[in-house]
């Protein structure tokens, strides 16, 4: 009976040994701040329930939880995902109370800028650029790239080394769509007709590039009615 006795305390001091039951003194959380600037991005927590040395403690069972979910969700696992522009505090808590945080900053994408901001002025023939990017909440520039659509490909043609430049093919007035980080933003494009070397007049030729201009009720602008800006669109290969 005694030798009985004397294996089941020896077993008990075996378990205790061990660390099984010791208690969680630290809530370690990692990392211990985040910041967000897109919706599409999430980060998980690591929690780590530390002995009062800072021992890490195994097997420690944590529940997440947001303290203003308008800004940050948490999901079960500790990942963590931005929903709105603000500030949130994210908590790791185990079964007995003990609590780690950190802090969550979202500030999301709001606006695109561009230069011009609204016209973008094009001459038949001739290239510019409309420069967009992307700004945040607090008004900073993401390093997010953006897209430029044109609405009219007959009358824009898009430099494909040079995002955001075009030239003007057709006079008249059509727009750019530019989009990014969920954003879009509209810039319209007025084309104008191009501006000749003086002694180029209608009835001309062109300055050279071939006669038949003639004077009259011709539409300068439309190939083969012998209008006088012929040699403009004929030389523009897009």
């Amino acid at each position: 009976m005694i030798q009985k006795l004397i294996g089941v305390l020896l077993l008990t001091a075996s378990i205790a040994g061990t660390g099984c039951g010791t208690e969680v003194k630290i809530v370690s959380v990692e990392p211990t701040t985040m910041s967000f600037n897109a919706k599409t991005q999430s980060t998980k927590i690591k929690a780590q329930g530390l002995e009062l040395r800072g021992d890490p403690i195994p097997g420690i069972q944590f529940t997440f939880s947001s303290d203003n979910t308008a800004v940050a969700e948490v999901a079960t696992d500790g990942t963590v995902t931005p929903v709105a522009n603000g500030s949130a505090t994210i908590t790791a808590r185990t079964s007995d109370g003990k609590q780690g945080q950190t802090f969550v900053k979202v500030c999301l994408p709001t606006e695109i800028k561009c230069d011009p901001d609204n016209v973008l002025n094009l001459r038949v023939g001739t290239a510019a650029p409309v420069k967009c990017h992307i700004v945040d909440c607090a008004g900073e520039t993401l390093p997010t790239s953006v897209d430029y659509i044109e609405a009219d490909k007959e009358a824009l043609f898009k430099d494909p080394n040079t995002p955001g430049t075009f030239v003007g093919k057709k006079i008249g007035e059509t727009t750019v769509t530019v989009q990014g980080a969920g954003l879009e933003k509209v810039v319209t494009v007025q084309v104008a007709e191009q501006i000749f070397a003086p002694g180029m007049k209608p009835g001309s030729g062109g300055g050279g590039h071939g006669g038949g201009g003639g004077k009259g009720n011709k539409d300068p602008y439309q190939e083969k009615s012998g209008g006088q800006f012929n040699h403009i669109l004929g030389n523009m290969k897009f």
